[in-house]
């Protein structure tokens, strides 16, 4: 059996919140999109996990960063689902330069709904070939 609409709609709106809170440096809400000993992998031999080093991990994002996700593909059945989903993450710059794309890649999700809401298990990044380009230093104006 397939997931209904509203169960499809609430993840997208937890892909979407994902980013905007990363981004925003709302690293505690961020947190708590992962089930409490949910995992963020993205190329370190343990990843990151549960909610304590998942907040800490968000603080230490860069102001400057923007994700962007496309084509979201979902799949699932009761209270598991799996996703994917293309990423491109930005640094941002400085009036009058450009942006930088830092990384692109691919998310693979396994989720679960609990108490009514979605949430990740485990969110793996799996780069496309080539390296992270570095955070600006300072942003004006951040």
């Amino acid at each position: 059996m397939a997931l209904p609409v509203e169960d499809i709609l609430a993840i997208q709106k937890l892909a979407a919140d994902y980013n905007h809170l990363i981004d925003s440096g709302s690293a505690e809400a961020w947190a708590q999109l992962f089930v409490p000993d949910g995992t963020l992998e993205f190329g370190m031999p343990e990843g990151v996990k549960g909610h304590e080093d998942l907040a800490a991990f968000g603080a230490a994002i860069n102001p400057a960063t923007r994700h962007v996700i496309s084509n979201l593909s979902i799949d699932g059945d009761g209270n598991e689902a799996i996703a994917s989903v293309y990423l491109e993450v930005y640094h941002t710059a400085p009036p009058g330069q450009p942006r930088e794309l830092a990384i692109t890649g691919v998310y693979r999700d396994q989720l679960r709904k609990e108490d009514g809401k979605w949430r990740y298990v485990s969110r793996q990044l799996v780069p496309d070939l080539g390296e992270w380009a570095p955070a600006p230093e300072t942003v004006p104006g951040l």
